[in-house]
C-alpha cells in the first residue's frame, strides 16, 4: 500500500488512487479492506475536480483494485444526509466502525474543552453568542465531520426511543436566534448564589437540547457550554460523562426541560455532580 496515504491527513473520506485503466481518479475511493474500492460519480462529488487531483497527488494504485459498493448512503445530498447503513456519518477518516469514531470524538471533547480554557484566560468573563456555540462546535466535531459548526438539516432521534426532533420548517437558525436573544443574552452569568448558577446552567443546558442545532454532539456541546458558565463562577467543570452513571434521572430531566421547560431535576443533578467534582478535587489535593 505505499504511497496511499488516509484521507484523515489530507481532510476527505476514505482512500484515493492516482490512476487506474481509465478511471476517474476524483472517483474512486478506498474501502474498509485493503484493495477494495468504491466508486463515487462525478455528479455526487463534493469537491472541485482541481482539489480531488491534488489529494490524489502522490498515491499510487495498487494491484488489481476490487470495486465495491459505496458504503455511503444519500451521498448525493448535504453532507447532514450521509451515512452508513449502521447510521454513521460520513467522516474524514472514512470511518465505518463506531469505536474509531468514538475515539476520534473523545479527542475532540479534549480540544473543545482546551478552547474553553483559553476563554478562561481572557480578561474578563466571555459572552457566550451563537458564533461561538458555533466555534466551540468546530473545535468539538470539525476534525471530524464536514458538518462542524453547521446547523443540522435532517430531523434526529435517540435510538430507538420516542424522543425526535423533527427539522422545523424555517431551519435551525430562527431557533437559536431565539436562544441567543432570551438565554445567552443573559451571559456572562455571574452570580453569588451557587444554585442560581446551576439553575441558569440548566436552563441553558435544557433549551440547546431542546432545540438539538447540530447534526452530532449537542449533549457533549450542552455540558461544555455549562462548564464554561460553571468556570466563570470560580466553580468546578463538570465531567463529560457524569450523566451515565445517572442516565435515567438525567434523560427525565431533559425530557422535563423539553417538554414543560423544568429546569429544576437537572439543576438537582448538575448540584449532584458538583458536589462530586468537589469532594474528587479535594480528595486529590489530600493526596498530594
Amino acid at each position: 500500500m505505499t504511497g496511499i496515504r488516509w484521507r484523515w491527513e489530507e481532510r476527505d473520506f476514505g482512500f484515493r488512487f492516482k490512476a487506474g485503466s481509465g478511471r476517474s481518479i476524483a472517483e474512486c475511493y478506498q474501502a474498509s479492506n485493503a484493495g477494495d474500492f468504491y466508486i463515487v460519480p462525478p455528479g455526487q462529488r463534493k469537491f472541485e475536480r482541481t482539489q480531488m487531483e491534488m489529494l490524489a497527488t502522490g498515491s499510487t494504485i495498487p494491484p488489481a483494485p476490487n470495486f465495491v459498493a459505496n458504503p455511503w448512503r444519500n451521498y448525493d445530498r448535504h453532507w447532514d444526509w450521509i451515512e452508513s447503513a449502521d447510521g454513521i456519518c460520513i467522516n474524514y477518516a472514512g470511518c465505518l466502525h463506531q469505536e474509531e469514531i468514538d475515539r476520534r470524538e473523545d479527542e475532540g471533547v479534549a480540544r473543545a474543552r482546551e478552547f474553553v480554557i483559553r476563554l478562561m484566560d481572557r480578561p474578563g468573563p466571555v459572552l457566550i453568542t451563537v458564533a461561538l456555540t458555533q466555534q466551540l462546535h468546530r473545535e468539538l466535531m470539525g476534525d471530524i465531520y464536514p458538518f462542524g459548526g453547521e446547523w443540522r438539516t435532517v430531523a434526529l432521534h435517540k435510538g430507538d426511543g420516542p424522543t425526535k426532533w423533527p427539522l422545523p420548517a424555517g431551519g435551525i437558525a430562527p431557533l437559536m436566534e431565539v436562544f441567543e436573544r432570551d438565554i445567552l443574552s443573559r451571559t456572562p452569568f455571574i452570580n453569588a448564589d451557587e444554585n442560581a448558577v446551576y439553575l441558569f446552567v440548566s436552563e441553558l443546558m435544557n433549551e440547546l437540547l431542546a432545540i438539538h442545532p447540530f447534526r452530532e454532539g449537542n449533549g457533549r456541546m450542552a455540558f461544555i457550554l455549562g462548564d464554561l458558565i460553571l468556570m466563570q463562577n470560580d466553580l468546578l467543570p463538570l465531567s463529560e460523562y457524569d450523566e451515565h452513571r445517572h442516565q435515567e434521572a438525567y434523560y427525565a430531566a431533559c425530557e422535563a426541560g423539553r417538554l414543560g421547560r423544568d429546569y429544576e431535576p437537572l439543576r438537582i443533578l448538575i448540584a449532584e455532580w458538583e458536589k462530586e467534582a468537589l469532594q474528587h478535587w479535594e480528595g486529590e489535593s489530600d493526596g498530594q
